[in-house]
């Protein structure tokens, strides 16, 4: 009786055994097992050769929370009307308190699935506790990737300050923006998703809906992205970010006006050509005590600049 034997083994070529003895048999399937362990070897070294250069940052991604940490901005600002059209001003903030709800991690099923997103807040926080996809101002395809595993966010609070030669400048998002500007508030929301199926390393970005006071005017400051490369953790400390493209500095008037009209189109007064806002580093207090520090961070400054309404 003929015996035909094929054995495919991942990208090694067939062995075709026809009317060979046992023991031949037995020695080809050696050779075959022979070539598929040194092809392991090599990939097995391959991959501790990436994880030295790379670390070995694969890690599942926390449960739904809040961070606290110290973040700054290194900011551009080019002007293009009134005394200080041309000019181009470059700050570096220092450091202010931050704090980031997160909601629990979830496979993202695209925009058909309606996802709805509960997040954490702090006691005294008025924000809205969910997320749902049309809250997103920008959605970057790449970060709404069907069958990755998603990170939903939404910045609580910011109150960043610097006296300058110009003056004072200011930069709030979240709550304080809520408070003090309540007809121009939207959410700060931002996304991780895996860069795998699931879990660490990730990429991260957040739109960033801030109200910008300078000794020049108050600017609402809306559309940038900004993007964070590898992410392995939460916060992000030490990531690289920066914007995706300029971010028109829109006068506070000039858009309660346009608000006010059917198809109002408001002209920037300057716009950021520049900005980092880098990580600094952790608060080891829990997010409800970051988020209330802030608080009282605000109460017990500097009073609130001067803000066109």
């Amino acid at each position: 009786m003929t015996i035909n034997l094929t054995i495919n083994v991942s990208d090694l070529p067939a062995a075709t055994v026809s009317g060979a003895s046992g023991d031949e048999r037995v020695a080809r399937l050696e050779q075959q097992l022979d070539a598929l362990s040194r092809k392991n070897q090599q990939l097995t070294e391959r991959h501790d050769e990436l994880i030295r250069q790379m670390g070995n940052h694969i890690s599942p991604f926390p449960a739904m929370g809040v961070d606290g940490f110290l973040s700054h901005f290194i900011i551009q600002i080019q002007f293009l009307k009134g005394e200080m059209a041309g000019r181009v001003i470059s700050l570096a903030m220092p450091p202010a308190t931050q704090t980031v709800s997160r909601g629990a991690p979830f496979i993202y099923k695209g925009p058909q699935a309606n996802h709805q997103v509960m997040l954490e807040l702090p006691a005294n926080c008025t924000l809205a506790n969910s997320i749902c996809e049309s809250d997103f101002i920008a959605h970057p395809a790449e970060y709404f990737t069907p069958g990755q595993e998603t990170v939903w966010m939404q910045i609580l609070n910011l109150d960043s300050r610097m006296e300058t030669e110009w003056g004072p400048m200011r930069i709030i998002l979240g709550e304080t923006l809520k408070r003090e500007y309540p007809d121009l508030f939207r959410p700060s929301l931002g996304i991780a998703q895996s860069l795998g199926a699931k879990g660490f390393p990730a990429r991260l970005f957040f739109n960033p809906y801030a109200i910008v006071e300078t000794p020049f005017g108050a600017f609402r400051a809306i559309h940038g992205t900004l993007a964070y490369g590898r992410v392995t953790a939460f916060p992000p400390v030490g990531t690289p970010v920066s914007i995706c493209e300029c971010i028109p500095l829109e006068e506070v008037g000039d858009v309660r006006n346009a608000k006010s009209r059917t198809a109002g189109k408001v002209e920037p007064f300057a716009r950021i050509i520049s900005l980092s806002h880098p990580i600094d580093t952790p608060m080891q207090l829990t997010g409800g005590e970051s988020f209330n520090l802030i608080e009282h961070m605000i109460e017990q400054g500097i009073k609130p600049l001067a803000n066109n309404r």
